[in-house]
This record gives structure tokens, sequence and C-alpha cells, in this order.
């Protein structure tokens, strides 16, 4: 009798190959100089089914950052979100966190709303990037090293 338990088992596997992975740790590498980065960070909650929601501040540094600087990204250019050995940067970035958000609270259901569309997120992502470039020049603060 065990042959008859053979497509349910086919049919399980399927099921639970399509659902998406849980990941151990999701990183996101911000500037904690800027304050529109810095609120984003601190504000948003990532489902459960996640993990860990790491926060890093570039400007700190450690292996993270050093990680990320010999990527083909400046930083200066905008976040970063590592999840397992694969990053995002810039737009995508913003996307993904968008995706793996939580839908409670106003900040999560605005983020979701606005940034779960690829298209929209590369639409807006420049004029993110300039606000926070506005942001910075306000405050005096220097563009994040660019340490190898």
């Amino acid at each position: 009798m065990p042959i008859v338990g053979i497509p349910f088992r086919v049919v399980r596997r399927r099921q639970l190959s399509q659902q998406p992975r849980e990941t151990s740790q999701v990183w996101l590498i911000y500037d904690g100089e800027c304050p529109m980065c810095n609120n984003y960070a601190q504000y948003l909650r990532l489902k459960q089914s996640v993990g860990e929601f790491v926060l890093v501040d570039a400007r700190q540094g450690g292996p993270i950052v050093d990680e990320v600087r010999r990527l083909p990204h400046d930083l200066n250019d905008g976040m970063v979100v590592k999840i397992g050995n694969r990053h995002f940067a810039g737009h995508e970035a913003l996307h993904v966190l968008a995706l793996l958000s939580e839908d409670r609270g106003a900040f999560n259901k605005f983020n979701r709303l606005a940034f779960s569309s690829p298209l929209i997120s590369r639409v807006t992502y420049p004029m993110l990037k300039f606000g926070r470039w506005v942001l910075l020049k306000l405050k005096g603060v220097a563009p994040i090293a660019h340490e190898r």
C-alpha cells in the first residue's frame, strides 16, 4: 500500500516548493545621518517569517559595510538590502523591503502600497535620493567615505 501515498507526497512537495522560503536574516545597510533614511529604517517592520531584521548604519563601518563596498554600488547612491547571498541596491532594495513588510500600521501599509510595484519604486527612488542629498547638504554632512 505505500504506492498509494506517492502521488500525495509529490503534490505536497510541489506545494512546499512554491511557497516563499523563510530567511534567517535580512540586512538593511543605510545612511544613519540621513533623517529620511533613518526614519524609514526605524519605522519599517518586516513580516515575522523573514526572521531577524538587522539595521546597519553605513557610516559606522563593519564587516557587512566592507562587503557592500566591494559591490559595484556606491553607498551614497542609496541603501542596500542583503538577503542570504543576494544584494539589492537602490530602488530594488526599496521594492524588496516593501514586499517583505508587514501589512499593519499606517507607515507599513503606505510602504507596501507605494513601493510593491517595481515600476513605482524605479520612478520614485531618484526623487528620494535627491531628497536625501538635500537633507545632508542642509545638515552639512559629508558623503559616506569610499574606503575599500
